[in-house]
């Protein structure tokens, strides 16, 4: 299938709003999760900071669990037996994920079905090819003229079967070839954003979980330094580098969940829209050619 035959393709979420006239719901989704993250890792850090000077394990436990219950997602147990939880819940995430596992489910059925069609069409088409070219050869030669009469009448009826039944076939590959590419690549991608995505999360909860750990090694040992902007050039004791090298790991790979998260937001809205156009204009192929316009 050529280009020319396919729908020109639109290049972001923005120019497909403006050309379906619709207000779309991704900046919502995309600041609303932003937001929740923000408060919940401004939280987050400042129980981390203000913790240090905290004296008593007690005290650390209890703001560290009512941390664990003001996050609330719970995902497991890890080895110490208590509930590991997501830093921050992510509603908008799981959504969209949800909204491209299903559109690839769907158009790995019909792309089977499309297919298995396309395939028997063209298996009738060469058969009654055959049988055209057969009727029509042995009917000029055939002596007998009622015989040859209705010989060269049904090759010349298969012949015009195998006529129309060409641009049907014709359409259906191109249809399929469309649901082909849309799956493997559009569909595809945001699949590898969704598996990115998800590792991330893990990642950012299991620095999360570290950090928790050590703002609570870290005030128990006495350290008074923590919860201030600290210089460069300031000593830190061994517990104090990892509390700070875990806090910048922590940060980091909030970033990278954040990116890939609001990622996975914009391309469940862009493939929703390009269906709406690119798969509706497809669609509309087919169901002119069923419809004999």
């Amino acid at each position: 299938m050529s280009g020319s035959d396919l729908p020109a393709p639109v290049a972001n979420v923005t120019e497909l709003s403006t050309s379906l006239g619709k207000n779309t719901l991704e900046v919502d989704k995309k600041q609303s999760f932003i937001d929740r993250m923000d408060v919940a890792v401004t939280a987050f850090l400042q129980n981390a900071k203000s913790n240090v000077a905290l004296r008593t394990p007690q005290a650390v436990e209890s703001n560290f669990r009512i941390f664990r219950q003001w996050s609330a997602e719970k995902i497991g147990k890890p080895s110490d037996g208590e509930c590991q939880v997501h830093v921050t819940s992510q509603p908008e995430v799981d959504e969209a994920a949800d909204e491209v596992k299903a559109m690839y489910s769907y158009f790995s059925e019909i792309e089977e079905l499309v297919l298995r069609h396309s395939q028997q069409l063209k298996a009738l088409n060469e058969t009654e090819a055959g049988l055209a070219l057969f009727f029509q050869q042995k009917g000029y030669q055939e002596k007998i003229e009622e015989i040859s009469a209705m010989s060269i009448d049904i090759g010349k009826t298969f012949s015009e079967n195998v006529k129309q039944r060409s641009a049907q076939l014709n359409t259906m590959e191109q249809f399929g070839e469309f649901i082909q590419t849309f799956k493997n690549k559009a569909i595809q991608d945001s699949m590898d954003t969704s598996k990115r995505q998800e590792t991330s999360r893990i990642e950012f909860d299991a620095f999360a979980h570290k950090l928790s750990l050590l703002q609570r090694s870290v005030s128990l040992s006495g350290s008074t330094v923590l919860g201030k902007d600290l210089p460069p050039s300031l000593d830190l004791t061994p517990v104090e580098k990892e509390f700070e090298h875990a806090k910048g790991q922590f940060i980091t790979s909030k970033a990278k969940y954040q990116n890939l998260s609001t990622a996975m937001i914009d391309k469940a809205v862009l493939l929703e829209m390009k269906r709406d156009v690119d798969y509706r204009l497809h669609l509309e192929k087919v169901w002119r050619l069923n419809h004999g316009k």
